[in-house]
């Protein structure tokens, strides 16, 4: 595996090129759930083709030793940021990492796709209403994201935002109630989700990773 570590981006990360690179090749960014770090995901690159890049990023916020978070919980309201500005921290950087990777590896700027678990999932969401031009697709599996509360910051366009939305029934961490609120949510600002269930706790199933790797496949052809 062509694999390159810790270019200089504005977070740290883990970088597969493809095998067989061309112009063409589709791009996969990953963002971790809260206490993991860059190395969780990436092991999702197995399930991609010989062509597809695949960037793992990692958040700032050290929760325990090598476990980093987006934003501080509060797990008696995990569907309440404490502090919203951490969030909005790292959607900048986020951003600005995708970016800086498309001008430092000529990423096909057309084929940019982004993959989040749980707290990620969450940011994958909102990267993906702010700056809805820059993505081909988002993944966002096990999330919950409070659409309504960025109705005013999002231009109309995002309505376009192609997006397969996955939850699990029996979730202890992220209750399906706010899968539901996630979905019916982003149905009010006009985004059609994908949506999904599976019966699984706060996990990607393999029914849920066949799932949306055809979804992804199909938008990248």
């Amino acid at each position: 595996m062509n694999e390159l570590t810790q270019l200089d981006l504005p977070l740290n990360n883990i970088i597969k090129k493809p095998e067989d690179e061309s112009d063409d090749s589709p791009s996969i960014f990953f963002l971790h759930g809260f206490g993991s770090n860059m190395q969780d995901l990436f092991g999702l690159v197995q399930i991609f083709g010989k062509d597809w890049n695949c960037i793992s990023l990692q958040a700032t916020i050290q929760v325990q030793y090598n476990g980093w978070a987006w934003a501080d919980l509060d797990f008696t309201n995990i569907g309440k940021l404490p502090k919203p500005e951490q969030m909005i921290n790292h959607q900048k950087k986020v951003i600005g990492s995708i970016k800086k990777s498309i001008d430092l590896l000529n990423l096909n700027p057309n084929k940019i796709n982004l993959l989040g678990f749980s707290q990620g999932a969450s940011l994958s969401i909102y990267c993906g209403l702010k700056d809805f031009e820059l993505f081909n697709s988002v993944v966002a599996l096990c999330g919950f994201f409070p659409s309504d509360q960025i109705k005013g910051e999002i231009n109309n366009n995002a309505k376009k935002l192609d997006i397969f939305l996955a939850n699990g029934t029996l979730d202890e961490m992220v209750p399906i109630s706010l899968g539901h609120a996630t979905r019916d949510g982003l149905l009010s600002l006009g985004v059609q989700p994908d949506y999904k269930e599976y019966k699984c706790g706060h996990t990607i199933s393999n029914d849920c990773m066949r799932d949306f790797l055809a979804w992804l496949k199909e938008r990248n052809m």
